[in-house]
């Protein structure tokens, strides 16, 4: 089975990649967030000397607060420290440009940065658009171990939504969708996937599905308001904000009932753009990952958490997790979204889990 782990990056705890190696997990992921987390580089290059065998590549970057040609290096970099078992993950960002007061990136921003730095990773000469100008780029000394261009650098893209899907499966080696344990959603976004790769050209099974579900393995006693206290918190809104466009696009197939309360979750997690009294930027990103804000407690139903979240007993999980894998999903991925939790959440992965794999 392979199965990813992403959580932010948290220089003092590198550790936890050799601890989810040594358990079975076969990819590992960090966020990147400029004002929120440690820089993901620095983690991952720690974390290759530690390890061995685990694939290592952010969750994710984005083309504006690293400009492609960066980007490339970045990964090129790792590359050489960890031959052929490093990923490039990006997106058009959320948490990393919010947190400064920016607009996350444009897909055309997102599709020309992945395939500058696909052509960069591979040793190739490419055109690269930036300030106003179009210039050719190409690491200049492949041979003298500064990268490793040699190393095939798989491209993981998180998309949302009918354009992004369509734009992504052009480059991708692997869409990240969020995703939880609802065989009608993983087969939708299945259908979807497939029927965007032959669009494109591409041969079938081409390109890898990649679920994000929130994790948390319930205790004796627990329950799912457990899970959200003391696991996932508020991540199965993100679920909801990423997704309830496309879902409003398919209610004949998934339902209204699913469809309606996440497009509410959402609409009230982010709420009224336009009030005079929003908080300002760096006030609401403070809070982000360091715990549940009490006021978004009540937007997080038993309906959603179920819908999104990879939680339960041991036996639950092992079973949601077959049923994703069954559904459509090809590698499955679980956020880890509380950092100072994370190597609970892990050993949990390894027992309950991958030892029954």
């Amino acid at each position: 089975m392979e199965f990813s782990i992403g959580t932010c990056a948290k220089i003092d705890q590198v550790s936890m990649v050799k601890q989810a190696e040594d358990l079975g997990v076969t990819h590992f992921g960090v966020g990147e967030g400029p004002l929120l987390f440690s820089d993901p580089y620095q983690f991952l290059a720690l974390a290759a000397r530690e390890t061995s065998t685990i694939q290592l590549g952010t969750m994710v970057t984005n083309p504006l607060t690293r400009i492609a040609p960066v980007t490339a290096n970045s990964m090129a970099t790792l590359n050489a420290l960890a031959p052929g078992r490093t990923y490039l993950g990006i997106g058009t960002a959320n948490n990393a440009l919010r947190s400064m007061g920016n607009r996350t990136a444009k897909i055309s921003e997102l599709m020309h940065a992945i395939e500058v730095s696909r052509d960069l990773m591979a040793g190739k000469r490419t055109v690269h658009k930036w300030l106003g100008q179009d210039r050719e780029v190409e690491f200049l000394d492949k041979e003298s171990g500064f990268y490793n261009v040699k190393d095939h650098i798989p491209i993981w893209v998180a998309a949302g939504g009918p354009r992004g899907l369509a734009e992504a499966v052009k480059y991708a080696d692997a869409i990240v969708y969020c995703l939880g344990p609802n065989p009608d959603m993983i087969k939708l976004i299945r259908t979807r996937l497939d029927e965007a790769v032959a669009n494109a050209g591409r041969a079938p099974g081409s390109v890898k599905l990649v679920s994000l579900s929130w994790f948390y393995q319930l205790e004796n006693g627990e329950t799912w308001e457990d899970g959200v206290t003391n696991g996932f918190g508020s991540g199965p809104i993100s679920s909801c904000i990423t997704n309830s466009g496309l879902m409003n696009e398919h209610r004949d197939v998934l339902g209204d009932a699913i469809v309606d309360a996440s497009i509410t979750a959402a609409q009230q997690y982010l709420g009224d753009p336009t009030a005079a009294d929003q908080p300002h930027y760096l006030d609401t990103w403070a809070k982000y990952l360091r715990g549940l804000d009490p006021k978004h407690r009540p937007i997080i139903t038993k309906e959603l958490v179920d819908y999104w979240c990879l939680y339960g007993s041991p036996a639950e999980l092992r079973e949601k997790t077959a049923l994703m894998l069954e559904s459509g999903v090809d590698i499955t991925q679980v956020f880890l979204s509380n950092p100072f939790t994370a190597q609970r959440d892990i050993d949990n992965i390894g027992r309950s889990i991958l030892a029954h794999a």
